[in-house]
């Protein structure tokens, strides 16, 4: 994984200044250590490359990389893990490798296929090639988002980065807040699967997406859909063969590396069936690396989605399991948080706010990892793409039973979940995920919270939090992991990239592997929930290599964190913050309304504390980018 950066223009009215294109691209000196490369044509374009060298240590393949003719220039930030069955396509077709690199055969497969070489990838990547004779640039960004491409169109210039801030540093006229996404993120926790940034004129490329530029014009295109048909007549016994053979596959090939690869290991059944089948194949020494809070942190308001015995512990089961698999665990315990320090530096890299406080552990895990691995496997996208939020998804399960007038069964997943979830809680959650634009302005005028936001929040235009249209799925089901999938995971790749890469580290997701989304996409509902299970074709897939413990246990508690207390003194320093004069006269939020929630977080009357962490991440993010 890298840093990519590159300016282009149909004009030489200003030329592009190639010392500052350096010091643009330095800015992201942490997703590159290894290697710095530039070239350019004067007046033209100028192309910047940081390199972590994953694949192929050897100085020849670090980029900007050219043809073997010469005719084409790359710069690419990602990995194609199946570069070692395409290279041999390649050879068969008379190409010669002059390095063993996984860029190099990027390069070549465009040679060959042109735009449509991104459909022989299974991979993450955001690239730019550049076709010196005819002076056109190919960019493409991988189905799901994990890799960023962030572009803009300034000046009669073309530039994008891997990160806003290299782009802000060449244009720093682009450093203008973007309030109506920084309102939706407020209410509806937007975030990076929206096409626009937090900052006025500079855009994402969005996922499963190629952007041409040619003559001075862009031109977008989507490459890439979801299967929107089901395998109505698949057995039981069949799609579970199948899984599993397509599981085993994702995780074996996120492990061409050559460098260590670890794992973050979380007491759920993702990291755990990831680490599982690693000990099936995989004979060296593997480290696992698991955030552990102390019980009394989590406040009962952070335990409300689950029944009221049940409680959050994950470091006993990430031991049980450790001892069963012979891993070599490491528990980090987090405690002392410095909220307001650690989430600046946080927000530093992700370039805007984030709504999931994991993203505090995550660094805190990563900043522990970086001196035993360089990459890291984890489980992100399961949830997504098999309902394991049950909590989000397990009124639809009923809905396409009682479509079907499955009324035994129907009766039989409402009791198992009672065993061990909320009604109540699943119920305000299906509130938020038929939410509306109708429905939240009542609501919001209902409660009062749009007394919460002064002039520049206020007034809004809601932006879906799911960017591309769903399709005509043949299950309603199906159509919400699609929302999920396009939505909100797109989001929490973008924070598994930034910290990751902040640290020097590469992410994996053996979940996001394209092979199993599609064949995952086209399964029919009751394999994914089942019985109160959520994932379910993926459990009875991992029986036998997965441990019973780990396989029977319905919670997923994910890298939980305890946030309440953050703001539950009038004198916390986040709370601080969210009142002081400095915040206040933005704009952004109300006086008097700001004080009334902080009010009633204080006296327990509302547990706000998630809200509240937003809105502390807005004013932190101003003071990182606009205050500076």
């Amino acid at each position: 994984m890298c840093g990519i950066f590159g300016i282009i223009t149909n004009t030489d009215t200003s030329g592009i200044n190639t010392a500052k294109v350096k010091e643009s691209a330095m800015l992201m000196r942490h997703r590159g250590p290894d290697a710095y490369g530039q070239w350019g044509i004067p007046g033209k374009i100028e192309l910047a490359h940081l390199r972590l060298a994953i694949i192929d240590l050897n100085k020849e393949s670090n980029q900007p990389f050219f043809s073997n003719r010469g005719r084409y220039v790359i710069v690419f930030n990602g990995e194609i893990y199946n570069y070692l069955e395409i290279r041999r396509e390649l050879q068969s077709l008379g190409y010669a490798f002059r390095t063993s690199s996984d860029t190099e055969v990027l390069l070549n497969s465009y040679i060959e296929w042109g735009e449509q070489c991104v459909s022989k990838f299974n991979g993450d990547w955001s690239f730019a090639i550049y076709n010196i004779p005819e002076n056109t640039l190919f960019c493409s960004r991988d189905r799901f988002g994990v890799k960023p491409f962030n572009y803009s169109i300034i000046n009669g210039k073309f530039i994008f980065s891997s990160e806003v801030k290299s782009i802000l540093h060449y244009f720093p006229e682009l450093r203008h807040p973007n309030y109506n996404v920084i309102a939706n993120y407020c209410r509806n926790s937007l975030g990076a699967q929206c096409k626009e940034t937090w900052f006025d004129g500079i855009y994402r490329l969005l996922p499963a997406h190629n952007l041409i530029w040619k003559d001075g014009r862009i031109t977008i295109k989507k490459y890439w859909e979801y299967p929107s048909f089901t395998f109505h007549d698949i057995t039981l016994e069949e799609a579970k063969n199948l899984y599993r053979k397509t599981f085993i596959n994702a995780v074996r090939l996120r492990m061409r590396s050559d460098v260590a690869v670890g794992t973050t290991l979380s007491s759920g059944l993702d990291s755990s069936s990831i680490v599982s089948v690693l000990r099936r194949f995989y004979f060296g020494q593997h480290k696992t690396f698991t955030a552990s809070f102390n019980a009394t942190d989590f406040q009962k308001r952070e335990e409300m989605a689950y029944r009221g015995d049940i409680k959050i512990n994950e470091g006993a089961i990430v031991k049980q399991l450790a001892e069963q698999l012979d891993l070599d665990a490491h528990i980090i315990h987090i405690h002392n948080i410095d909220l307001v320090r650690e989430l600046s530096d946080i927000i530093y890299y992700l370039e805007s706010g984030h709504s999931s406080p994991a993203i505090l552990p995550l660094a805190r895990i990563l900043d522990y990892a970086r001196s035993r691995v360089t990459v890291i496997m984890e489980g992100q996208g399961a949830d997504e793409l098999l309902g394991g939020y049950i909590l989000n998804t397990f009124l639809f399960l009923l809905y396409e039973l009682a479509k079907r007038g499955n009324i035994a069964q129907l009766a039989r997943e409402i009791s198992k979940f009672k065993e061990y979830y909320s009604i109540n809680y699943a119920l305000k959650m299906l509130f938020r995920l038929l939410n509306n634009d109708s429905i939240e302005r009542f609501y919001y005028w209902w409660t009062g919270l749009n007394e919460v936001f002064g002039p520049k929040l206020r007034r809004y235009k809601r932006i879906k939090d799911f960017p591309l249209d769903p399709k005509k799925f043949s299950e309603r089901f199906t159509k919400e992991l699609f929302k999920m999938h396009t939505g909100g995971l797109v989001n929490l790749l973008h924070y598994g990239d930034a910290i990751s890469m902040s640290r020097s580290m590469e992410s994996r997701n053996p979940f996001v592997d394209v092979n199993l989304v599609e064949f995952v996409f086209r399964l029919p509902f009751n394999y994914k929930i089942h019985d109160g299970l959520g994932k379910y074709i993926h459990r009875v897939s991992m029986d036998g290599i997965v441990p019973e413990f780990i396989l029977e246990n319905p919670i997923k508690f994910g890298f939980n964190t305890p946030l309440s207390s953050y703001f539950d003194s009038i004198d916390s320093e986040a709370n601080r913050i969210l009142l002081s004069e400095r915040c206040l006269d933005r704009g952004i939020f109300d006086r008097s309304g700001l004080q009334r929630l902080v009010v009633e977080h204080i006296n327990k009357t509302q547990d706000h504390s998630t809200r509240l962490f937003r809105f502390l991440s807005v004013e932190l993010w101003f003071r990182v980018f606009i205050d500076r």
